[in-house]
């Protein structure tokens, strides 16, 4: 039963280590059309940020969690 367990936790790091990171690099690539102002693009990037370091941590602590269990 605890292989399963793990199998879950296992998911759940590749899941948000992939998104974490695909947001971390989305920071450094923002996309910018005509119509944004400097507002808006800032604002994508503190966001893509946010969600990236946020899918990161998330990803270590799943890894936390595996090795604890």
């Amino acid at each position: 039963m605890i292989d399963l367990l793990h199998a879950i936790l296992f998911t759940a790091m590749v899941a948000a280590g992939g998104l974490g990171l695909a947001s971390v690099i989305m920071t450094f690539i923002p996309v910018i059309t005509e119509t944004m102002s400097a507002d808006e693009v800032a604002k994508e990037r503190v966001e893509y940020a946010f969600f990236g370091f946020a899918g990161i941590v998330i990803a270590l602590v799943m890894i936390l969690a595996m090795a604890l269990s």
